[in-house]
C-alpha cells in the first residue's frame, strides 16, 4: 500500500505543493485506516525520479518522507520544464525494507534510456517470474520484478503498449493482488535531446480497494498530474478520477495524452 504522484509541467509551478501533499497523505492516510488496523501511515521510505531542465534526478530514502530533511532541497531543484514521479511506501508484510526497496526502481532499457517505476499494490512474484527473460531472485520486492518485466516489453514498443501488454498478461494470470497501480517515467535520447514520457496505470481488481486505489488526473494547459486518492484529497484541486482500469500516457513534447482501457 503506497501513495504516488506523477507530474509534467511546462510553466511555473511549486514542487513543494505536490511533495508536501504526498508527505501529508503518507503521514496520515484516512483511506488506509478504513482498510486496515495497521498504522495508517506510509513510513517505509520514499523516492522520486525527475527530468528537470538538463538534470536527471533520482533519489531514494529509507526514511519516511515527512521526516526526510532532503525533501525541501529536492523540491527546490524541481523547476519547469519538469517530468517526475514520486512515491511513499508502506511495505507489505514479509517484504524487504530499506533504501534498496524504496521506489522508484531504475531500469536500463538497453537503448541508452532509463525507466523509473513506482507501484501501489502487489503482484504475485511466482507468476511474474514466468513472464520475464531475466531471472530476478524470487525474494526480490515484487514491484522490482514487475519493473524488469516492463523494461523487457519496451523493446520495440512504446511505454503505453508495454504497460498495456504487461497488465493484460497479469490479468490473464490472476497475478494482481488486489491492485497494481503503476506510475512510470521513461527517459530516452531523441534527436540529440533527452526526452521524458509518463505512464499511469489504474489496475484495481478488488471492489473494497476501489476508493483507496482510485487514481485522479489533472490535465490543464501546461500541467498534467496523476495522484493517488489521498494525495488528491490533500491537493484540493479539480482532479477527476480515472474510474476504470486503464493505461494513460503523456508525451510532454507535444502534450499528447493517450488513454487505453485494460
Amino acid at each position: 500500500m503506497c501513495r504516488m504522484v506523477a507530474l509534467a509541467a511546462r510553466g511555473d509551478f511549486d514542487a513543494r505543493v505536490w511533495l508536501r501533499a504526498l508527505a501529508e497523505a503518507a503521514s496520515n492516510d484516512p483511506l488506509l485506516q478504513k482498510l486496515s488496523s495497521r498504522d495508517a501511515s506510509h513510513n517505509d521510505g520514499w523516492g522520486l525520479a525527475a527530468l528537470t531542465g538538463n538534470r536527471l534526478l533520482h533519489y531514494r530514502s529509507a526514511a519516511p518522507i515527512w521526516e526526510d530533511a532532503a525533501l525541501e532541497t529536492l523540491a527546490s531543484l524541481l523547476a519547469a520544464p519538469v517530468v517526475l514521479i514520486a512515491h511513499a511506501r508502506k511495505a507489505s508484510r514479509g517484504t524487504p525494507r530499506g533504501v534498496g526497496a524504496a521506489h522508484p526502481f531504475p531500469l536500463d532499457t538497453g537503448d541508452g534510456g532509463v525507466l523509473f517505476v513506482a507501484q501501489n499494490g502487489g503482484v504475485a512474484v511466482e507468476e511474474l517470474a514466468g513472464m520475464v527473460k531475466a531471472k530476478p531472485l524470487l525474494d526480490s520486492v515484487d514491484s522490482f520484478v514487475y519493473s524488469v518485466a516492463l523494461a523487457e516489453r519496451l523493446e520495440g514498443a512504446s511505454l503505453g503498449e508495454a504497460l498495456a501488454e504487461l497488465h493484460r498478461g497479469l490479468e490473464e494470470r490472476g497475478a494482481v493482488r488486489g491492485m497494481a497501480n503503476t506510475f512510470a517515467l521513461l527517459v530516452k535520447r531523441e534527436g540529440g535531446e533527452w526526452k521524458a514520457e509518463l505512464g499511469v496505470v489504474r489496475h484495481v481488481v478488488r471492489r473494497e480497494l476501489e476508493e483507496y486505489g482510485e487514481v485522479f488526473l489533472l490535465d490543464a494547459p501546461g500541467l498534467f498530474a496523476a495522484a493517488s486518492s489521498t494525495v488528491a484529497l490533500r491537493l484540493r484541486l479539480e482532479m477527476r478520477p480515472l474510474g476504470e482500469n486503464s493505461v494513460v500516457t503523456l508525451d510532454p513534447g507535444d502534450w499528447r495524452v493517450t488513454r487505453v482501457p485494460l
